[in-house]
């Protein structure tokens, strides 16, 4: 049941980013992001339609060994909350020792817009795919990317 169920988790990342690195070698169905304002969000709208789960990972350049969840993309004065099961997902981080922080700022650029364009076409369209975006560190930031790898792995195939 489980393998079922981990066919419908896609892992989106923007290519050329440590995210990149980090997603290249597991064992779920990736889809790359070319870092094109257009492009990006109609590849994510493509994958919605057609997955229950989607978790999109970017790079954030202050932060050390752990994640950012990402809780809501902004629009301007509008702000859409994720839709992803967050405590669960946190529980499950917690039980991996992998250390997290929420976030509230997605950034102003390429990960915002695709997670607020996402967020937003699941909304207006009604959908009931799980979308969540994950800031990781930069590359230098992350003192063995295997093993970051294989723990963050081991949570997606506890979802």
């Amino acid at each position: 049941m489980q393998n079922n169920y981990r066919k419908k988790l896609k892992l989106l990342a923007f290519k050329n980013t440590s995210a990149d690195l980090l997603v290249k070698e597991m064992p779920f169905p990736v889809i790359y992001l070319p870092s094109n304002k257009i492009k990006d969000s109609e590849i994510l709208k493509n994958e919605i339609t057609d997955t229950e789960m989607i978790i999109c990972f970017g790079q954030k350049p202050l932060i050390k060994n752990k994640l950012c969840l990402e809780l809501l993309a902004k629009n301007q004065k509008e702000s859409i909350k994720t839709n992803f099961e967050i405590e669960s997902f946190e529980k499950l981080l917690e039980l991996n020792n992998i250390h997290f922080s929420e976030s509230s700022n997605p950034g102003t650029s390429f990960c915002n817009l695709v997670y607020w364009n996402g967020l937003n076409f699941i909304k207006e369209q009604k959908l009931s795919c799980k979308l969540l975006f994950i800031h990781i560190p930069f590359e230098k930031n992350i003192d063995c990317i295997s093993d970051f790898r294989e723990k963050i792995c081991k949570v997606l195939n506890s979802l």
